[in-house]
């Protein structure tokens, strides 16, 4: 799954939260924790363990991570009462969700069902790159974020923020009826 749609569905979920709990600096932590585990395992995947495992699924993307994140978050929220680390592990399950990480069991229960599997990519840096520059989809999200974002943040030009979002919303909705039907 590329970044920018899982930046999204972080955005949106923080948003979901922010309100419930009254607190917008929740919806940016929701979002890092939303690319938190491609942020992580990526480099360390394809770069550190490039020549003998080669994935890009690895720590961030199982539930240990999670579940760690999750009793941090409990123990972060009981003694300062602060949600922050409980969102990005609500960012972080989203991405994993996303990723549908139960197809790869292996590394989803790491460390229960053994070593993690290696891959075999080849200039996995280099195709990513060019997958994410030229997929439609990927700027449609990154134009929802960024208005998520610009009107989260009360920023400048809330009309701007408004426009992007009226665009964005109604062409993601499309694209998720087109992938439900292809």
């Amino acid at each position: 799954m590329f970044i920018a749609c899982h930046l999204f569905l972080g955005l949106v979920l923080g948003l979901a939260i922010a309100r419930h709990l009254d607190d917008r600096r929740l919806i940016g932590f929701c979002a890092l924790g939303a690319v938190l585990p491609d942020l992580l395992d990526k480099p360390v995947g394809h770069v550190l363990l490039g020549g003998s495992l080669n994935s890009g699924r690895i720590f961030g993307h199982g539930l240990l991570f999670l579940t760690l994140l999750l009793m941090a978050g409990i123990v972060l929220e009981r003694r300062r009462q602060s949600f922050a680390l409980l969102a990005v592990a609500g960012g972080v399950l989203s991405h994993q969700v996303l990723d549908a990480m139960w197809a790869m069991p292996v590394t989803w229960y790491f460390p229960l069902l053994g070593p993690y599997e290696p891959y075999e990519f080849n200039d996995y840096f280099g195709n990513a790159i060019l997958a994410e520059v030229f997929s439609l989809s990927e700027w449609i999200f990154l134009a929802a974020s960024v208005g998520i974002a610009l009107a989260a943040c009360r920023g400048p030009g809330p009309g701007i923020a408004a426009a992007i979002v009226r665009v964005s919303i109604p062409l993601v909705g499309i694209l998720a009826l087109v992938s439900l039907y292809a």
